[in-house]
């Protein structure tokens, strides 16, 4: 099989592999498509992962072709996304079925080899199962939706709240999404004009951040927003969501920091004589109460949300360096790019072919 294997930083390499046999419980999945996320951007041309080399990749989803010992034999040939979290199930948080808070987790795609890779070994518990109507590269969306889908619920969005995501990337959008779906009024704030024009492509009203609280003040008048996330992972767009919270309102924090982030005075006042609710939140739940993942994937059954809209660009394992470079260049929009392999690859070959003719 063939694989993309990261063997230092920034040297990603387009490489054989055998085809690995599934033990007790494990599965052999046959990876038909895997997401690109800014996590595996920089874990290859900035950080590094724990070890070299490392197969990254851990938005996948895939069809069950083998099946180890112990596995129940109606999972053979399903459609299935999986859950990259590999749990101690030892640990405190595991005993309490947080597991996405395991004080000795293992990842595919960082701590494990990923998905960038023809087939895959996992867990048959680590099994998303998908309907048989999802397309692999909608169901490679599963963990991106589902850590969206958390978020939404950590922040408690109801029914006639307005709900503001300052991020405009593929979980900030799929935020404004469920946020929606709750039956709340999304707003979506971002910079690039493309970016926002996209968004409202899905029927989200959007707010330019160089004007934010303005803006927020003008849209509401003056209340400011029920709750707001912050899907960016800096200073500014911390400060901007405490800022549009209303009295008593929610603030989700859930945008990863390249740095330390700093308040000002001020703006911590507001935590305080506003009385907001700051909550952080981690991943997503899994088998456990509220599963994250199950609603993504009733979600992409239902048809709720036209998920494939939001995978820019599709490239083939061999053009990994390819993909790499279109992801780096910030002067162009894009939301998700994927990998597509087997007969998804297959699929895209005769596209390219039609859009020559």
């Amino acid at each position: 099989m063939k694989i993309l294997n990261l063997h230092s930083v920034g040297k990603l390499v387009y490489e054989d592999r055998e085809i690995p046999e599934p033990g007790q419980n494990e599965v052999l999945l046959k990876v038909m498509a895997c997401g690109i996320c800014s996590s595996d951007e920089a874990r290859v041309m900035e950080t590094g992962t724990y070890h070299f080399p490392t197969v990254p990749g851990h938005e996948f989803a895939g069809q069950v072709v083998k099946l180890g010992e112990g596995c129940d034999p109606a999972l053979l040939n399903r459609k299935a996304s999986v859950f990259p979290l590999l749990p101690c199930f030892q640990c405190e948080a595991c005993r309490k079925k947080s597991y996405a808070t395991c004080a000795d987790y293992k990842y595919f795609g960082s701590r494990n080899d990923g998905a960038f890779a023809e087939y895959l070994v996992v867990p048959a518990w680590n099994l998303n199962l998908l309907d048989d109507c999802v397309p692999y590269t909608t169901g490679a969306l599963s963990e991106p939706a589902a850590v969206a889908h958390h978020a939404v619920e950590m922040g408690k969005v109801k029914k006639g709240d307005r709900a503001l995501v300052i991020g405009t990337g593929t979980i900030g959008l799929l935020i404004a999404a469920f946020c929606q779906q709750k039956g709340a009024e999304a707003y979506v704030a971002g910079r690039r004009k493309e970016s926002l024009e996209f968004a409202e492509s899905f029927g989200f009203k959007t707010i330019n951040t160089a004007d934010i609280r303005e803006e927020v003040d003008r849209l509401t008048g003056g209340s400011r927003m029920d709750v707001t996330f912050e899907a960016v992972g800096s200073n500014q767009s911390l400060e901007d969501a405490i800022m549009s919270a209303r009295s008593g309102g929610t603030v989700v924090a859930m945008g990863n920091p390249k740095g330390d982030e700093a308040l000002p005075k001020d703006v911590y006042w507001k935590i305080l004589r506003w009385q907001l609710t700051v909550q952080g939140t981690w991943n997503s739940a899994f088998r456990a109460e509220g599963d994250d993942w199950k609603a993504a994937a009733a979600s992409m059954k239902e048809g709720k949300f036209p998920f494939e809209r939001l995978i820019t660009k599709k490239y083939l394992l061999s053009e990994g360096d390819e993909a790499f470079r279109f992801l780096q260049d910030k002067s162009l929009h894009k939301s998700r790019l994927m990998f597509v392999m087997h007969e998804e690859a297959d699929r895209l070959l005769k596209e390219r072919e039609e859009s020559r003719k």
